[in-house]
């Protein structure tokens, strides 16, 4: 393939064929596929590798079970409901990467709704056709089918040796398409899908592109058709053709009727003029720049705290001086030093400059840098990579908590909370956050015992997730902050035992 022979001529080759827009790891790809010996001196980057360094392979069985289980339980019967009796329910899995994805929509409605599950007619796409051909093979490691239960394996698996062979009749009801999302949207007739699942790939796409993804859905999906995003994507604010659903534990979105939509995405799938594009994310009307910046709770805290935060300081300023005299930090350190420092420019130059094989932690404090500089969509993104390779789950959901919270999407801010807390019971912040929520929808009651257990965790949480995830403030005004809505509940203010 001839053309541009420099990372950011690559990127924007990328952004023009396919609407990607490269997250960090991805641009550590390209650079580490132009620095390959073929291309270096001069030979053609072939299509097939870019498509590799672009595309992201993580997937496996029964992913993110909950939607699954609304699929099943309230969408399939839903739709079987609609139009002639014994039509086609046709789902489309975009990022189908191996298949996994619509093999197990398949698995899942033979299991759980059978009477529907011989009408299914199920597409797979992805643009990796080495992935595609993977996929029609179906045949999967121990790694892929970890998420599907001993008795799930045993029925529509036969092992093989090392590698689980798909039963033929979950194969037959699904159909593998190579191609770009895009062009594929562009050509499907209106009204073709009762479902579209395409979980972890918006975060990928540029803003341009995006707004034609999801004006091609609109198009390409039934009325009152569904859309399954996944955990850190959404649609607020740049789309209203779309209502959010949350059933069985699981958020989702359902096409609205013509008449209910209120048009602001294109119909066409030609790009529109370009207008001044609104930020993604408006962020909250508190003091303070950050989008992570915490909420009024913090600014009237009392002036105690900011005593007590100074005196940490000072006192711990002389051990930190020390640690870092007596051994070269790492990157994760060092990113930590400087986060604590509210140096958070320098911070993302170390990010940066880690390069591929760094530990994932980096891509968290990007993301939370990313929040204290306002830049949401870059968080998001940044987020929505980190759960799409199943990396750092636990601090990818209570960031995106924040996210969530952020824009007033309180339902989906506690939700992502609960998964936190679920992955860490120890991990006391999404504790903290959750019980804010709840106190302010008055549930006092639920509030109190949030509250209680992150007063009980904050006083062991690790330095490391104080700095990452704490807003900028110390153990001992997070501590304070606790007391405080405690106190707002009528609860007596205790202090908590000292450890050790």
């Amino acid at each position: 393939m001839s053309g541009p022979r420099d990372a950011k001529g690559i990127e924007d080759l990328i952004e023009a064929r396919f609407g990607l827009a490269p997250s960090n790891f991805q641009r550590d790809r390209i650079e580490m596929l132009l620095d390959e010996k073929p291309i270096k001196s001069g030979g053609p980057i072939p299509l097939e590798r870019l498509v590799e360094a672009v595309t992201v392979g993580e997937t496996y069985f029964f992913r993110e079970p909950m939607q699954i289980d609304a699929l099943v339980r309230r969408v399939l019967p839903e739709r079987a409901l609609v139009g002639p009796r014994g039509r086609k329910l046709r789902i489309l899995s975009a990022g189908c990467s191996s298949g996994e994805e619509p093999y197990t929509l398949a698995i899942a409605a033979e299991v759980t709704a059978p009477e529907h599950s011989p009408l299914l007619s199920i597409t797979g796409l992805d643009l990796n056709g080495a992935a595609i051909e993977k996929a029609r093979r179906a045949r999967y490691s121990s790694w892929a089918v970890r998420g599907a239960s001993r008795e799930i394996r045993e029925q529509f698996f036969k092992k093989d040796g090392e590698t689980f062979v798909l039963d033929p009749r979950i194969r037959s009801r699904v159909t593998f398409e190579e191609g770009n999302l895009l062009d594929v949207l562009a050509r499907v007739p209106e009204a073709t899908y009762d479902v579209i699942f395409c979980r972890n790939v918006l975060i990928y796409f540029s803003e341009r592109a995006l707004r034609r993804v999801l004006a091609g859905f609109v198009r390409a999906l039934l009325p009152g058709g569904y859309l399954f995003l996944g955990h850190s994507e959404s649609l607020r604010g740049i789309s209203d053709d779309f209502e959010l659903v949350h059933e069985h534990d699981a958020f989702f979105y359902r096409l609205k009727s013509p008449s209910a939509a209120t048009a602001t995405t294109t119909p066409a799938l030609l790009p529109p003029p370009p207008p001044p594009e609104p930020p993604m994310r408006a962020p909250l009307p508190t003091p303070g720049e950050g989008a992570f910046a915490w909420a009024e709770e913090i600014q009237r805290s009392t002036e105690r705290i900011a005593r007590i935060a100074e005196t940490r300081e000072a006192e711990g300023a002389a051990n930190a001086s020390q640690a870092r005299a007596a051994e070269a930090p790492s990157a994760l350190a060092r990113v930590l030093d400087l986060l604590e420092a509210e140096r958070y420019d320098d911070a993302l130059l170390v990010v940066a400059s880690a390069g591929a094989g760094a530990p994932p932690e980096l891509e968290l404090c990007r993301a939370a840098i990313y929040g204290e500089k306002g830049r949401l969509r870059d968080a998001e993104r940044t987020l929505g990579a980190l759960l799409a390779r199943g990396q750092c789950e636990t601090g990818a959901h209570y960031l995106l908590g924040l996210l969530r919270e952020n824009e007033r999407d309180i339902e989906r801010a506690a939700w992502h909370y609960r998964e936190a807390k679920r992955r860490d019971p120890r991990f006391s912040l999404p504790h903290l956050r959750l019980g804010m929520v709840l106190r302010r929808e008055g549930r006092g009651a639920e509030a109190r015992a949030e509250l209680e257990k992150a007063l009980e965790l904050l006083q062991r949480e690790e330095r490391a997730r104080i700095v990452m995830f704490g807003g900028g403030f110390r153990r001992e005004v997070l501590l304070e902050l606790c007391k405080a809505q405690l106190g707002a509940l009528g609860v007596p203010r205790r202090d908590p035992t000292p450890v050790g």
